[in-house]
């Protein structure tokens, strides 16, 4: 159905649309997920991954005036798929966002499928997830999530995992924090992870625990490209029980004048060294011949 200018012409069940908006539309999209499997994204990065990795998720858009030339791409593909997009005022953009730091755009899609015990495992098995993996014991902080998936994305982190009932989904501010990373590595929300994380150790992985105070040092640790980093939460750290899986307990050096580090800091410098293990690790690739390796600039004879 198409819609009409005024309100009174809406079926009983549409949403309002915001004050001011303009509304482009066409022929009826797929039919509409329910408001459980949907979630609106903001930040410009965010979206940019969205549109990138699943543009078939996207439900309806939101830009205000000043992202129309940015987010052009996405405007032409909503008018060539038939799905609906507004152009708001900034106002009616923070209600829709329901914060300031919406960067100028809302996103309405289907929420992204978490893997599972039994998908992440398969996906590994099939190499759809590779490299080594984030193990995240009771950190719940949604802004912390997002930097982690942020940092992770960036050290080619394969999969961030976590207890169903501990680990946050991805929120639109987690994702929005993530600047695009939450598209990029899969969050696996298990329902047994002791059990994962043995059948894991079967799969040829090593397990680390971060410490605080008696773990071994990071840089003498025996990190390999097939590494689960355990990371706790800043109160309690790692849970006994979890730690007890592990291969080697570690811990990240410094002065002692702070007892532990925000946990989005400490997940950078962890897997940092794990990436860095992994390219020093790598060989080095010949130089192209015929062409003499560059030694710097030369220095003019007096």
């Amino acid at each position: 159905m198409k819609y009409r200018s005024t309100d009174r012409h809406r079926p009983k069940d549409a949403r309002p649309r915001p004050h001011g908006a303009k509304e482009h539309r066409g022929r009826r999209p797929s039919p509409r997920p329910s408001d459980q499997d949907e979630q609106k994204y903001h930040g410009r990065h965010a979206c940019h991954a969205l549109f990138a990795k699943r543009p078939d998720d996207i439900i309806r858009v939101y830009v205000d005036q000043p992202r129309v030339k940015e987010f052009s791409a996405l405007l032409k593909w909503c008018a060539e798929q038939r799905r609906a997009y507004h152009i708001v005022e900034e106002e009616n953009l923070e209600r829709l966002a329901e914060t300031v730091h919406h960067q100028g755009i809302v996103v309405l899609a289907r929420r992204q499928v978490d893997l599972t015990d039994d998908r992440l495992l398969d996906a590994i098995r099939t190499g759809r997830v590779a490299g080594s993996l984030l193990y995240l014991d009771g950190v719940q902080n949604p802004h912390n999530l997002g930097a982690i998936l942020r940092t992770s994305a960036h050290f080619g982190i394969g999969a961030v995992l976590g207890q169903r009932e501990q680990l946050p989904g991805v929120t639109a501010s987690a994702a929005r924090v993530a600047e695009g990373g939450a598209e990029t590595v899969p969050l696996a929300r298990l329902h047994d992870p002791a059990t994962v994380l043995l059948q894991l150790k079967g799969l040829g992985y090593r397990l680390f625990a971060t410490a605080s105070g008696a773990g071994g040092n990071l840089y003498r640790a025996g990190l390999t490209p097939r590494s689960v980093i355990i990371l706790g939460n800043e109160v309690h750290g790692v849970s006994p029980e979890i730690a007890a899986l592990a291969d080697e307990s570690l811990q990240i050096p410094g002065t002692g004048a702070v007892e532990s580090l925000n946990v989005g800091v400490a997940c950078a410098i962890l897997i940092s060294e794990v990436a860095r293990r992994a390219h020093t690790a790598e060989k080095p690739q010949p130089h192209p011949p015929g062409r003499p390796p560059y030694r710097g600039p030369r220095r003019k004879q007096r």
